[in-house]
């Protein structure tokens, strides 16, 4: 009979070998792993089930300059997999981590410059909220003031129904919307933000990390 966390130290094998070669981390003895993209990142979740053993997977960006609502979900690359066995689960478990490793560098792939990011959220705009307030804080990022101040106009009226957290969002949009005539400031804004996330994943310090995206930025 399997050991209880046999198939977590599987997970942890096939993980280190899948994505430790492409520079991501394992998150103290998690199921997550995280790719440190500088101003974003990609969070890899090997996710277990409230139901049986096996893994879920995961593979999403975060994007550290937006101080809420930054967990972006996309769609699981892989099905569920259970553990039954070591040996059943071991090939399954590995051609799962292989999988998270293309996806990791699928995303670096398609969001490697600031624009394909603004592009990203700008297509992705709805009627309110959310959609509205990743593509404004975004577009600003990147120098679109324009469609920044379009936007945050738009999240002026967004109806929070008194929501404490949706509050807190529509608050930081009047303060950024209040800065984009001095792109300084903004700038400024969002490295202190970046700085905030990247210490609650425990990441180093990383000040000069928007330089990466100012050759490709959107004037």
């Amino acid at each position: 009979m399997a050991k209880q966390n046999e198939h977590g130290r599987l997970i942890a094998t096939a993980a280190k070998a899948a994505l430790a070669p492409l520079g991501c981390r394992r998150v103290g003895q998690s199921r997550c792993w995280i790719s440190d993209e500088r101003y974003w990142i990609i969070l890899v979740e090997f996710q277990p089930s409230a139901w049986s053993k096996g893994s879920y997977l995961n593979v999403r960006p975060i994007w550290l300059w937006l101080r809420y609502g930054s967990n972006e979900s996309h769609p699981r690359p892989h099905d569920f997999i259970a553990f039954e066995s070591a040996e059943q689960f071991t090939p399954l478990i590995e051609h799962m981590a292989a999988v998270a490793a293309q996806s990791v560098l699928a995303m670096r792939s398609r969001f490697r410059a600031a624009a394909e990011v603004n592009r990203f959220f700008a297509e992705r705009v709805s009627q309110d909220d959310f959609p509205i307030y990743r593509a404004a804080v975004t577009a600003g990022l990147v120098g679109d003031i324009a469609t920044a101040r379009q936007l945050f106009k738009r999240m002026e009226n967004w109806d929070t129904e008194n929501h404490e957290s949706w509050m807190k969002v529509k608050a930081w949009c009047a303060e950024l919307a209040a800065l984009l005539d001095d792109p300084v400031q903004y700038r400024a804004a969002m490295l202190d933000t970046i700085a905030e996330r990247r210490q609650q994943f425990k990441l180093p310090a990383d000040p000069e990390c928007l330089e990466s995206m100012d050759s490709t930025s959107v004037v």
